[in-house]
């Protein structure tokens, strides 16, 4: 059995109210099985038509440790426990292999990762969320987190209008030139 962080579908994946759904849990057959925390960390497995079922915690934060690397590698290839610190804000030990098998990963920041690790691109996606990140954490004059990453917001949609300038318009020949 393994974890697998990924989107759930709602239509499928029916998340009780208040609950995080962070991903999928891997048996080798059907059913499909979302993995979802209810508003206590407490980790369930659940199966579209059955009740939730509460699921081992140490056996779900062993599991989590491969699953968090996985989604961390596809992210950010030349490692994780760094950057998804520096990302999201939060202290570096917390991904500490003993840390996870322990304690697990809060469900925001599980939920977080499957959702940024799917597609072909997640690695550039990657240096995106860091680079805002890094913004928001060391540039952002605001005191307040929320008006942080809204100042951060505003940089990035600043960046895209100076990039959407500079490649629609036409570069001098002799820029092109080596």
């Amino acid at each position: 059995m393994r974890i697998r962080l990924g989107r759930l579908d709602p239509d499928i994946d029916h998340v009780p109210e208040g609950w995080t759904g962070v991903g999928f849990i891997l048996s080798g057959g059907p059913p499909r099985t979302a993995l979802a925390y209810d508003p206590e960390r407490r980790p369930h497995a659940l199966v579209a038509g059955e009740d939730p079922r509460p699921l081992d915690p140490a056996e779900v934060n062993h599991l989590l440790v491969a699953a968090v690397d996985e989604a961390g590698l596809a992210l950010w290839p030349g490692g994780h426990t760094h950057t998804l610190p520096e990302t999201v804000g939060i202290a570096r030990r917390t991904l500490a292999r003993d840390r996870i098998e322990k304690a697990g990963l809060p469900p925001p920041i599980l939920r977080f990762l499957g959702i940024a690790a799917q597609g072909p691109h997640a690695a550039e996606f990657g240096a995106l969320l860091l680079a805002l990140g890094r913004y928001t954490t060391e540039a952002a004059s605001a005191h307040d987190e929320t008006d942080r990453l809204d100042e951060a917001e505003t940089v990035a949609r600043n960046a895209v209008d100076l990039l959407r300038t500079v490649r629609r318009g036409k570069l001098p020949r002799k820029m092109m030139d080596p």
